[in-house]
C-alpha cells in the first residue's frame, strides 16, 4: 500500500458525515476510500459523456428536422 502511482492526486473538502460514510463503505468492500472515491468520479464522468453524447445526437436530429430540402 502505498506504492508509486502514475494518477493524478485530486484533494478535496467534504463534510465530516461524507467522510465517516465514505470509510465506512470503504472499509465494508474492503477498499481504500480514495478507490471508493475514484470509482464514484469515473462513475459520474461516465454519465456525464453518455448525457453529453445524447445531448448532442438530439441537437443533431433536431436541427436536421428543421432544415428543408
Amino acid at each position: 500500500m502505498g506504492g508509486k502511482t502514475d494518477l493524478d492526486r485530486v484533494v478535496a473538502y467534504i463534510p465530516s458525515e461524507c467522510k465517516k460514510e465514505l470509510e465506512e463503505w470503504a472499509q465494508t468492500d474492503e477498499r481504500s476510500v480514495s478507490w471508493v472515491v475514484a470509482k464514484l468520479i469515473d462513475k459520474a464522468l461516465q454519465e456525464r459523456r453518455k448525457q453529453q453524447e445524447l445531448s448532442t445526437l438530439t441537437d443533431k436530429l433536431s436541427g436536421s428536422s428543421t432544415q428543408t430540402i
